[in-house]
């Protein structure tokens, strides 16, 4: 039986957790998407937009995958980055129904760069509200690998120092 350490005995490094998580009106996405139409598809792939315009409710399923975008943006750490397009993250679903992602471009490169190994996605709209949560796990990358030092301020917070 494998005890998950190299065969000098030496641990392996831990896997590290990114999350991000956001909350959206459904009101302000219908309303941008009346709006400025043209938006559509600069913000959602032609599969997003099948997927959203074959439900009752079009605009939650629209305000759900912006939510999600604006998730996985923040797991990333960068925002909408001048390369990068919304595009870029694509919320699909698999045969049971279970939303997943797929990244393209520099949302691609950006996750590659941080040692993405996985990515889930978790979503949700009631109350006129659609909220999303993505959680990546990283493996460790030469640039993350050095442990970073925890100390704690007056208040408790944590403030990680590399």
């Amino acid at each position: 039986m494998s005890t998950g350490r190299s065969p000098d005995g030496a641990a392996p490094p831990p896997l590290r957790v990114r999350t991000g998580t956001d909350l959206t009106e459904v009101s302000r996405i219908e309303e941008l998407m009346t709006s400025q139409p043209e938006l559509r598809k600069r913000v959602f792939t032609a599969r997003e937009l099948a997927y959203c315009d074959r439900r009752k409710r079009t605009g939650e399923h629209l305000a759900g995958r912006w939510a999600a975008k604006e998730a996985v943006l923040k797991s990333l750490g960068t925002g909408l980055g001048p390369r990068m397009q919304w595009t870029d993250i694509e919320v699909v679903n698999d045969r049971a129904g279970r939303p997943g992602v797929r990244l393209y471009g520099e949302a691609e490169a950006v996750a590659r760069s941080l040692g993405m190994y996985s990515l889930d996605l978790s979503l949700s709209h009631s109350g006129g509200l659609a909220v999303a949560h993505a959680v990546m796990v990283c493996r460790p990358t030469a640039a993350h690998d050095a442990p970073a030092h925890t100390t704690h301020t007056a208040e408790g917070d944590q403030r990680h120092e590399a």
